[in-house]
């Protein structure tokens, strides 16, 4: 007779007994992570907009996750009630006067209800409490409005660039006649002369003017003699007052054309130096294009950043808001 052979049923059996145990070990390690097990309790929360909260989204206290979105059911006319489950072991800590908002799970990921705030005085919450509801963020229409808005920033500060680039390049303005018209410069510089070599005369002029006042004023020489009427003294030294008032004025202005012609000197030099930003984007042919293809970038960019709003608005995981959002209006 033949042996039965037991080897085939056995390797069965193996199979079977580790395939059991593979199921068992996967529903314990499915429930252990979602708490399948865990005692729960529920707690109820009244949003004006639950900004598409649905059944199953997590909960979160402290950044811990205790527990599921049971249910979403309209309250009243114009509310939705979401009934939470939580954790039993969550209930301590949670209190009477905490507070409930809805957040997103990163920045366009699912939407999650975060329990935050209370007092330990109010006590711990029960089984079917309310908890409130804050006033909710800002939301992915806001921040998508704020994207918008930075990029038409971005589009003026570019174009307002070129403007003011072009206008140097075209002679406009001071810079701009500088760069241009180096003739300018040696005008100020002859001017400079000028006020300069008109102010050394004024002061012998005065030294002169201050001499012949001395002999009128000496009552032994012929020329006080000569000039004996009061009258005429007194204009004469009126006269010579005004000439002083005039002679400070102009080395006031001589001195302030010199500050400003310095200062011109300066700008001019950093203009010519090309080491120097202004100097660079002035004579440096790669700095030009480097910022020219720099507006460029920015130019792209802005539009790239356009179509990137206008992806997220047919990604399917905001279509769903954005018909909301069609059919509000």
């Amino acid at each position: 007779m033949n042996k039965p052979n037991y080897k085939r049923p056995f390797l069965v059996g193996i199979f079977i007994i580790t395939g059991l145990a593979i199921l068992v070990a996967g529903i314990f390690m499915i429930g252990s992570q979602d708490k399948l097990f865990n005692r729960k309790f529920t707690l109820k929360v009244i949003f004006n907009d639950v900004n598409g909260l649905q059944p199953g989204n997590n909960v979160w206290l402290s950044g811990v996750k205790i527990g599921t979105v049971k249910k979403i059911a309209f309250f009243n006319n114009m509310q939705v009630q979401a009934t939470i489950s939580l954790d039993k072991q969550a209930a301590p800590r949670i209190c009477k006067d905490a507070m409930a908002r809805i957040s997103t799970d990163g920045f366009i990921g699912n939407k999650i209800v975060v329990i935050y705030g209370g007092t330990i005085e109010a006590g711990p919450v029960k089984n079917g409490d309310f908890l409130q509801c804050s006033k909710p963020g800002a939301t992915t229409e806001d921040m998508l409005a704020t994207l918008q808005q930075n990029n038409s920033n971005l589009l003026n500060i570019t174009g307002n660039l070129k403007l003011v680039i072009g206008k140097i390049a075209n002679g406009d303005g001071l810079i701009g006649a500088l760069v241009n018209d180096p003739s300018l410069l040696k005008d100020l510089h002859t001017t400079l002369k000028n006020l300069a070599t008109t102010s050394q005369k004024s002061d012998r002029a005065m030294t002169n003017i201050e001499a012949i006042t001395g002999r009128l004023n000496n009552q032994k020489g012929l020329v006080n003699e000569l000039f004996t009427d009061t009258t005429l003294f007194i204009q004469l030294t009126a006269t010579i007052s005004d000439l002083r008032q005039t002679m400070a004025q102009l080395k006031s202005t001589t001195s302030t054309a010199s500050t400003f012609i310095d200062k011109i000197q300066t700008v001019a030099s950093d203009l010519d130096n090309k080491n120097k930003p202004a100097g660079m984007i002035l004579h440096d042919e790669e700095m030009a294009k480097e910022l020219k293809t720099t507006i460029k970038n920015l130019n792209s960019g802005s539009h790239k950043l356009d179509e990137d709003l206008e992806a997220l608005q047919h990604n399917f995981l905001l279509k769903g808001y954005f018909k909301k959002k069609e059919k509000n209006k």
